[in-house]
C-alpha cells in the first residue's frame, strides 16, 4: 500500500534545484492545509558521480513505496559513458512510458499564430534515445551520420493513445514529429 503522505523530492543541479525549492513552499501545511513528509534525495550531478548512480536507483524505489515524486532539472553530462541521464534511469525503474510537457500562456504576451491553449508535448519515454549508437562514415561532404536505436510498438501505441486522450481532455489537436535534439553525432 502507497503512503499518500509521503512525497519524494528528487533535487537537482543549479536553478533546477532553486525552482524545486520554490515549488515546495505551495506544499506547505499553512497552505495545503496537510502535513506532508518530504523524502529527499540529492540528484545532483556530484552526487550522481559519488554514488555511481546509487543515489537515482534508491530515489526509485522510494518513488515506486511511495507513488509519488517531484523532481528538479538535472545536469545530463553530454559525453558518452559515465553516469549518463537520471531521467532514463528513473523512467526504467518506476515504469515510466510518456513525458508530458504543457506550457501555458503567459499574460501579456500575444500567441503567435493565433494558438491561445496550452499546448503539450507528449513523447516516448523509454527506448534510450539518447543512448542510441552512433557513428559516422566518410569525409567532408560525402560524410553520413548514422544511428540505431530500438522503438516498441506497444509503447508507441501508449505515447499515441495518451496524446489522443490529453488532447480530448483539453480541446486540442494532435500534431506528430521527431525530437531531433537527441543525437550528438
Amino acid at each position: 500500500m502507497q503512503d499518500e503522505s509521503t512525497v519524494v523530492v528528487l533535487g537537482g543541479d543549479q536553478t533546477g534545484q532553486e525552482l524545486l525549492e520554490e515549488g515546495l513552499r505551495v506544499l506547505a501545511p499553512d497552505v495545503i492545509g496537510v502535513e506532508l513528509e518530504l523524502e529527499r534525495f540529492d540528484l545532483s550531478l556530484e552526487q550522481r558521480v559519488e554514488t555511481d548512480n546509487g543515489v537515482v536507483h534508491e530515489a526509485a524505489a522510494a518513488v515506486r513505496e511511495h507513488g509519488l515524486g517531484l523532481k528538479a532539472a538535472t545536469v545530463t553530462p553530454e559525453t558518452r559513458g559515465g553516469v549518463g541521464s537520471p531521467n532514463r534511469i528513473l523512467r526504467e525503474e518506476i515504469g515510466g512510458k510518456v513525458i508530458v510537457r504543457t506550457g501555458r500562456r503567459i499574460p501579456g504576451v500575444a500567441p503567435l499564430g493565433g494558438v491561445h491553449a496550452p499546448i503539450s508535448i507528449v513523447r516516448m519515454a523509454v527506448g534510450d534515445a539518447y543512448g542510441a549508437k552512433e557513428w559516422r562514415e566518410g569525409e567532408g561532404d560525402d560524410e553520413v551520420a548514422y544511428r540505431t536505436e530500438r522503438i516498441e510498438r506497444r509503447i508507441c501505441h501508449a505515447v499515441a493513445e495518451f496524446a489522443f486522450r490529453q488532447a480530448e481532455r483539453t480541446g486540442a489537436k494532435v500534431v506528430g514529429g521527431p525530437k531531433y535534439a537527441v543525437s550528438p553525432t
